[in-house]
């Protein structure tokens, strides 16, 4: 088994790593998209990776392997796998699988594609979040209406709308279906939906003047309340409400962004172009299957 099978694999490690390096040093929309370039690497190395070896070790197996014999020239595996390494990938890419079409589930639950005015949930805890989809409506708990006054309000509906206007939800489920996949991508979505709420909260900032202190006033006190929203939305008291708070109130000068995306974006690339060499192994086996 070639070494150089692992070695998308691993530039797409070395990218994201980068990538979670920067993430707070360059603006939120910067950061949302290196990240979510970062996740799309590693997917796109990984994905084929665990499916050579998974299939070169299905190839191999006593009286199975035997009904797999006409696709070990499309895989290019005339070796063994190493069985606990093929077993792995197997595994790992089959829960994948079902957990990907778990996350599609939970995203079409919540999907909106009809606009209009906030809808009400009548619950006590507090929670807002946007709707995914086109419409871009957004969600409001009862109990978060009651305890907020106006100038609160305001700023939650500007946050979520800005979630809704830049379609951060796309992302979400990007993230949500890598980390479904490729189970360590889990760190890579925390750092994005980490970004996606700083760029709302830059968002909220706007819409109301300018006044960040108002903003991370209302973020640490609805963070304080009951409740927390679904995994697959994108809502006010999500990750990172310290860090977020700080930011507002103490933002940092954001330097070298052309140098950091430059050198990510190259390397994303790269990644890109070595996973699509690997993985005509699969493409092959996929004509092969899908022509007979």
């Amino acid at each position: 088994m070639s070494a150089g099978l692992f070695l998308p694999l691993l530039s797409a490690v070395g990218i994201a790593l980068l990538s979670t390096a920067v993430h707070r040093r360059v603006r939120p929309q910067l950061s949302a998209a290196l990240l979510t370039g970062a996740i799309l690497g590693v997917v796109a190395a990984a994905v084929p990776t665990m499916a050579v070896l998974a299939f070169g070790f299905l190839v191999h197996l006593p009286y199975l392997g035997d009904g797999f014999e006409w696709c070990r020239l499309v895989l290019g595996f005339h070796a063994s796998v190493n069985p606990w390494l093929g077993g792995a990938a197997t595994v790992a890419l089959s829960l994948g699988i079902i957990r990907a079409g778990r996350s599609v589930r939970a995203w079409r639950q919540h999907r909106c594609a009809e606009s209009g005015a906030p809808a009400l949930v009548d619950s006590d805890d507090w929670f807002a979040y946007s709707l995914p989809g086109p419409g871009g409506r957004v969600a409001l708990s009862a109990g978060l209406i009651d305890a907020l006054d106006g100038d609160e309000l305001e700023v939650v509906l500007a946050h979520e709308r800005g979630h809704a206007a830049h379609r951060h939800d796309r992302h979400l489920l990007v993230a949500e279906l890598a980390a479904a996949l490729v189970p360590p991508v889990e760190w890579l979505r925390r750092r994005l939906r980490f970004t996606l709420e700083r760029w709302a909260d830059e968002v909220a900032v706007t819409a109301i003047g300018g006044d960040r202190e108002r903003v991370a006033f209302t973020l640490a006190r609805v963070a304080l309340g009951p409740g927390e929203a679904p995994r697959t939305v994108a809502a006010f008291n999500g990750l990172g409400v310290a860090a977020r708070v700080d930011a507002l109130l103490r933002p940092k000068p954001l330097r070298n962004e052309g140098i950091w995306s430059s050198t990510i974006g190259v390397g994303v690339m790269a990644v890109a172009v070595a996973a699509a060499v690997q993985a005509h192994h699969v493409v092959g086996l996929l004509v092969t299957l899908c022509s007979g």
